[in-house]
């Protein structure tokens, strides 16, 4: 893989556990460095936008004008003060609001696509029903019976979201199953698309489950496979 290529999957997620971008970086010690650079900075990312506004923050602006300086110029401190609180409330609102917006990953999901012609699993073992279980436990969920020619069957992370990856063989190609946790923040679309692929969403008991297909593929028998075949035991 080449640094350019190397570069944009870590850009692009640098909680990546595909096969390749690992030997990639296993191989070369710049790219190695660079991985754990970009780690840490995503980590100090995520930190720095969980500050949240102090209730008091307004009082705190006030009283920390003196006594004296209130008494000389009153009229304009009371002011300068309501507007510092308000900019403030503003601030903390906007902010509070833009941080807990739902995030979409279905445009994530779309980008793993891509590589679904050259993902490997990272067992060498063949990829069966108990392998794909033993994944889905994490999710509380197993399937009763396999959904077809699953080839691969890998956690990858969707934004901030640790989820199951199945790449699975049909007649119309390959085909990617997410199996997303039910979570409060996250927004998954009922369909997503771009110029290669197209995706559609189910929304289960205690899971979101995400079919994407080629452009011109029917999800609705992997959808209904998928439906039919998974139990959540919580």
């Amino acid at each position: 893989m080449d640094e350019l290529e190397f570069r944009r999957r870590i850009y692009a997620d640098p909680e990546t556990t595909d096969n390749d971008v690992v030997d990639a970086a296993k191989q070369d010690d710049n790219k190695r460095k660079f991985w754990n650079e970009q780690i840490q900075l995503d980590r100090q990312l995520r930190k720095a936008v969980k500050v949240d506004v102090p209730e008091d923050l307004s009082h705190r602006l006030i009283w920390q004008q003196s006594a004296s300086e209130f008494k000389r110029y009153q009229k304009r401190s009371r002011w300068y003060m309501a507007l510092a609180a308000s900019v403030a409330f503003t601030f903390g609102i906007g902010f509070t609001m833009w941080y807990h917006q739902p995030i979409s990953i279905g445009g994530q999901a779309l980008a793993h696509m891509q590589y679904a012609e050259t993902e490997r699993a990272h067992s060498l073992l063949p990829v069966n029903l108990e392998m794909v279980n033993a994944k889905l436990a994490s999710f509380g969920a197993s399937f009763t019976d396999m959904i077809g020619d699953v080839e691969v069957a890998n956690y990858c992370h969707l934004s901030t979201v640790r989820s199951l990856h199945l790449i699975v063989n049909t007649p119309q190609g390959k085909m990617s199953v997410f199996i997303v946790p039910e979570r409060g923040d996250i927004r998954v679309p009922s369909e997503f698309d771009d110029k290669q692929y197209h995706g559609e969403s189910m929304e289960l008991t205690h899971a979101n489950v995400m079919v994407v297909g080629s452009k011109d593929a029917d999800l609705s028998e992997m959808k209904k496979q998928v439906s039919e075949k998974i139990q959540f035991s919580i």
